[in-house]
């Protein structure tokens, strides 16, 4: 199947799809082109000045202070000499800072660099007195390209971005096959099965249906026969599973869920249908999602677990709200919908060169477009010209928006 890796550049953001033949198995979000520098959280992948806080040899590890919001956690390896607190040590983030705990990270640093890129690194941290960032800002759709396929996927035939800037830059850094086109996640269905990874219900054919809920060390999903349940046969209930296991992994890789994830099945109708499940769902997640799979019980209750090496795709998009609620819930973050409400407008400018839309936003949503990032509406100006309009509304939802044409 051919393989195709879509990177949209925006005014507002970089966004990037990997997709194997149809499917999208995986999103990635980053800054938009001229943003790179832009303060932001530390990212895997990303190399830092640390300051060594503490050292707990009961954890096994040292609290390090990166110059972000959070310390971070160096674990030391067996029999391996331990940063004396005080010291200044060059870390690289292995997992990014994901709900109240800070990100995770690695000595070994060096690996895949030049020596060239040892010594200016190591330069540029002799250099500097205070903790923070290494390193010059890549640009975005290069950052996207190099960090945002799933580790140790096919070789790509396609790349294809709307920005022609991006594309030669891709092609100087060895990029083969890279294509040019007009909202490419529009185009191969990207933008669509964004918004659905972001629902928590999913359909499948039948009327059966997958329900996701995620917290932080935890993500449930639960099988329900719904409209397809017709009686409680084990022959229903080994044909809606199998539906389940082959839309299960796309949906959990989309999601960029890890850590521990329990799956709630229908009860199978014997052993030799656990063992066709279990089968298709390894099958389904070949290339897919990468994860250690555990037992299938008799009452259909799966395990596995993947790895936690990024924030999921809710964790991406949502914040935590309503801290006093008996269950915590989560809302999109002003940084997201704004995101959302220039992709959105950007969209509407794209489709009809002749357009002149008006982009409505909620107090909140408007004053972070104007006075945070003023640059992003700017930057839809210089590519589309200025027949857009974006203008405030009080009887929207804060972070509310809209498209009129």
């Amino acid at each position: 199947m051919k393989r195709r890796f879509l990177i949209e550049c925006g005014g507002a953001e970089t966004r990037a799809a990997y997709l194997i033949g149809d499917e999208v198995v995986r999103f990635s979000f980053g800054p938009a082109r001229g943003d790179e520098a832009l303060r932001r959280p530390p990212q895997t992948g990303d190399l830092y000045l640390g300051r060594v806080r503490s050292v707990s040899k009961s954890l096994g590890g040292a609290f390090v202070d990166l110059g972000a919001d959070r310390e971070a956690f160096l674990p030391y390896k067996k029999d391996e000499a331990l940063a004396p607190e005080g010291s200044s040590i060059i870390v690289l983030v292995r997992r990014p800072p994901i709900g109240g705990k800070g990100a995770v990270l690695s000595a070994d640093w060096k690996r895949g660099l030049g020596a060239a890129a040892v010594l200016a690194l190591q330069e540029q941290a002799d250099a500097r007195r205070n903790p923070g960032a290494l390193g010059e800002p890549v640009d975005a759709a290069i950052h996207a390209f190099v960090l945002a396929r799933p580790e140790g996927s096919e070789p790509l035939d396609e790349v294809i971005t709307n920005d022609a800037a991006a594309a030669a830059l891709l092609r100087a850094c060895g990029a083969e096959q890279v294509f040019s086109a007009d909202s490419p996640f529009e185009t191969y269905g990207a933008a669509e099965a964004l918004e659905s990874a972001l629902e928590r219900t999913v359909m499948l054919p039948g009327g059966a249906r997958l329900i996701f809920d995620q917290a932080e060390a935890l993500t449930v999903v639960d099988v329900d026969a719904g409209a397809a349940a017709d009686g409680a046969s084990g022959r229903l209930n080994d044909k809606v599973n199998l539906l389940a296991a082959k839309a299960l992994p796309g949906e959990l890789a989309r999601r960029a869920v890890g850590g521990r994830i329990v799956v709630d099945f229908l009860p199978p109708g014997s052993a030799d249908a656990r063992k066709r499940l279990v089968d298709a769902l390894k099958e389904a997640g070949r290339e897919r999602f990468d994860a250690r799979f555990g037992k299938l019980s008799a009452d259909g209750l799966f395990d596995m677990t993947a790895p936690r090496t990024r924030l999921s795709l809710l964790e991406e998009a949502t914040e935590p709200a309503g801290a006093d609620w008996v269950v915590p819930g989560r809302r999109f973050s002003l940084d997201w919908r704004a995101k959302r409400a220039v992709c959105a407008l950007e969209a509407a400018l794209a489709k009809r060169p002749s357009a002149r839309p008006r982009l409505v936003a909620g107090a909140g949503l408007e004053a972070y477009l104007s006075k945070s990032r003023p640059q992003w509406p700017q930057r839809v100006a210089e590519r589309y010209g200025s027949r857009f309009e974006i203008a405030r509304n009080d009887g929207l939802e804060e972070r509310g928006f809209d498209i009129f044409e």
